[in-house]
């Protein structure tokens, strides 16, 4: 998983948007933050502004840090930790502030120190927001692809034999999604741009394949 910020996206505040004690006007503005780690699921957060709402923890607070504060979106700050295998998620942000588009993909350490975590009221929610995870199952000896739509970033990918279950988490990301392994039953997959999964699984006996939603 990358450990830093791209430069993608696109936003313009006029010079005197942030100005004033009152902040920016935050009419016409929504927008939708997606959380993604292959180990954790995918969480996903909204915010609407004039008026507060969404299911953030708390939308008015939300929005009155982000009028006094819009570079929480348009800008964030990743805060990066040695962290493991559970801290590091691809974020998304996408929708509109103040009636001008915004869109930004960035990782970052999921932390209270990180601002936009914290000043939005994100950090402590993370488990309330998170998606139930597709199950995309994949026969041993055989290659399958989910079309796109059917799995998402977060998903897992499952290979069941007579004696074991491997199962590897989908990322944010296109291409190679690595491998996973145990008792001689390997499961890979690759992630298309077109958002279709390709998975392969070797050894062991299989029981069933299908995709499942739990």
């Amino acid at each position: 998983m990358k450990r830093f910020a791209l430069a993608l996206g696109l936003f313009v505040l006029p010079a005197a948007a942030g100005c004033g004690d009152s902040g920016m006007n935050l009419a016409r503005t929504k927008w939708t933050l997606s959380a993604v780690n292959p180990n954790v699921g995918q969480a996903v957060f909204h915010l609407d502004c004039a008026p507060a709402g969404g299911d953030v923890m708390d939308p008015a607070a939300a929005c009155s840090a982000l009028g006094h504060d819009p570079a929480l979106i348009t800008a964030p700050q990743p805060y990066t930790c040695i962290g493991g295998p559970f801290s590091w998620f691809d974020m998304t942000i996408s929708g509109r502030l103040a009636g001008k588009p915004v869109h930004r993909k960035f990782s970052t350490c999921w932390t209270p120190q990180m601002a936009t975590l914290k000043k939005l009221g994100l950090a402590s929610s993370l488990g309330r927001h998170v998606l139930p995870r597709r199950h995309g199952v994949v026969l041993p000896g055989l290659k399958r692809t989910f079309v796109p739509g059917s799995l998402r970033p977060g998903d897992l990918l499952v290979c069941k034999s007579l004696h074991h279950r491997v199962t590897m988490g989908i990322p944010d990301t296109h291409g190679p999604i690595g491998s996973a392994a145990t008792g001689g039953v390997t499961l890979t997959g690759r992630r298309s741009a077109d958002g279709s999964v390709t998975a392969s699984c070797h050894g062991g006996n299989h029981l069933s394949g299908r995709l499942v939603v739990p």
